[in-house]
């Protein structure tokens, strides 16, 4: 009896250690990586799209990631981003190869300056990024409006070299991660995050 006892003993405290809950900051509502063994692709257009905050000229459905709607397209040369979330902080942007995080990502933080658009482009580094030497942002736009943020801006599909990015850029016809970060309150991009996720796209032709 006594070895039945310390046998269901043991079996009692294994079981927690299967359950352990997701890390602080992890979305747990981004969607499958992958549908229909497919990632979700960025589309091609032949005009630019609008980035003034209307997303006027972004096709497709929307990425959802930790709690943003992220609109990708390419036209070739450029790629557009506009996103937006219900925050009043800083939000983020980077790009990786398939499946890859932070390390070695380019990456897009917007946020407000004293009230004016402002952003940095960075590198991940492990689990921190730093400014790179040679920022390739086109056009950039950041606004809040009734408690949503807005990020629009648009960046060469051809990242500058020598900054230590993971990638050259993005090549269509190939499959990349995109990882996403905000934060709630606060417009300190040295701040940690109140949400994070990650998803997998193609690039269309």
């Amino acid at each position: 009896m006594k070895y039945l006892l310390a046998f269901l003993l043991f079996v009692a405290l294994l079981i927690p250690l299967g359950c352990d809950s997701a890390p602080d900051g992890v979305d747990d509502s981004v969607p499958a990586e992958e549908i229909n063994g497919d990632a979700p692709a960025m589309a091609r257009v032949d005009a630019a799209p609008q980035l003034d905050g209307s997303g006027e000229g972004f096709t497709g459905e929307p990425f959802l990631v930790a709690g943003t709607e992220i609109y990708l397209v390419h036209d070739g040369e450029l790629l557009y981003v506009h996103m937006e979330a219900e925050v009043e902080g800083w939000m983020s942007v980077g790009f990786n190869s398939r499946g890859g995080g932070m390390d070695g990502a380019n990456m897009i933080l917007g946020y407000l300056d004293n009230g004016s658009p402002a952003y940095r482009d960075d590198v991940g580094q492990g689990r921190r990024h730093s400014e790179i030497g040679s920022p390739a942002v086109v056009d950039f736009n950041f606004r809040v409006d009734n408690g949503k943020s807005i990020m629009a801006f648009s960046y060469p599909l051809n990242f500058p070299g020598g900054e230590g990015f993971n990638l050259e850029g993005l090549s269509p016809g190939e499959t990349y991660s995109m990882i996403v970060a905000v934060n709630n309150s606060s417009y300190n991009i040295d701040g940690s995050h109140s949400a994070r996720g990650s998803v997998n796209f193609s690039v269309l032709p």
